[in-house]
């Protein structure tokens, strides 16, 4: 693996079946034994539901919180929970299946029923948090109530415009779960190869949700990287700065100790600073991953 490539360290977060593999080989090299059948399910709860074959439900649309983006969530998970057991704060079976159930579903509210026929789900952005919980509580119904419980606060964590003594822990393992899958969530898509184009695809949820605060999708961009440094201050200090044990996991699973996301992150955000510094009029040219740029210009209206 080219040390000039962080990004290939973290996989392919595309394919549902080679995640749902990393995830299997991650956990049981750390706990031998445990019983993924409660995560096996999930996994093919979301299939059936982000493929539209869950009755009541459309298939998933928003542009941007899409099941790569719930890949690279659950993944970056079961690392985190890695470096926890590596440093001494591993979590138990049921708190393990809580991290990474919460992080399955976390984003899960932005399914549209089959009765809310138009839009893409953008506009469930304020709300789709507490809809992930009552989707995870209908669905998942086998989940003790130990388990249904913990995972529901993991999941009301990942609301990250709320401060994270919002929700109320039991218990110290029931911190950690909600707090690794929080950081994975950040983690895991700032430090995607394809971020800066898809920050451009979060605008279009954005508009659709009639949110405020951005003029147009360069004011965005623009304002990404105050953004990150919101949410660093979020990973260190409400979330106790946990993203520094995905180095360990890196160091035993791939054998480099160098946390992979906190550099792909570091690589986007050096971009970003090259992209924001070109003419908006030139801007886009820049951003050539995925087809991402060729999908906005396509859209009507002034993009």
């Amino acid at each position: 693996m080219s040390t000039d490539s962080p990004f290939a360290a973290l996989g392919n977060i595309r394919d549902t079946g080679e995640v749902e593999a990393q995830v299997r080989e991650i956990v049981l090299a750390f706990a031998p034994g445990h019983d993924l059948s409660r995560v096996a399910e999930s996994f093919s709860l979301l299939d059936r539901a982000f493929d539209g074959k869950l009755p009541g439900y459309q298939s998933l649309k928003t542009p941007y919180h899409n099941r790569s983006h719930t890949n690279e969530v659950v993944l970056c998970a079961a690392r985190m929970l890695h470096g926890l057991q590596l440093a001494g704060q591993g979590l138990d079976s049921d708190h393990i299946d809580a991290a990474l159930i919460g992080a399955m579903m976390h984003d899960v509210g932005y399914l549209m029923s089959d009765e809310e026929a138009s839009g893409r789900g953008g506009q469930f952005t304020d709300t789709h948090v507490l809809r992930g919980v009552e989707f995870t509580r209908r669905h998942l119904p086998g989940l003790s109530a130990n388990v249904l419980d913990s995972t529901i606060k993991v999941i009301l964590l990942t609301d990250h415009r709320k401060p994270s003594d919002w929700v109320s822990f039991d218990n110290l393992q029931q911190q950690r779960a909600a707090y690794a899958t929080a950081t994975a969530d950040l983690i895991g898509q700032m430090a995607n190869r394809e971020y800066l184009e898809r920050v451009l695809l979060l605008y279009l949820e954005f508009e659709e949700a009639q949110m405020g605060g951005f003029a147009d999708l360069h004011d965005l961009l623009e304002k990404t990287r105050a953004f990150y440094r919101m949410i660093k201050g979020r990973l260190d200090q409400d979330l106790n700065g946990l993203s520094a044990n995905l180095a360990l996991h890196f160091n035993q699973a791939q054998g480099s100790n160098r946390n992979f996301y906190t550099e792909s992150i570091d690589r986007n955000l050096d971009y970003l600073d090259r992209v924001v510094s070109i003419e908006r009029h030139h801007r886009l040219d820049s951003l050539k991953r995925g087809g991402v740029v060729e999908q906005i210009r396509s859209l009507p209206g002034d993009h």
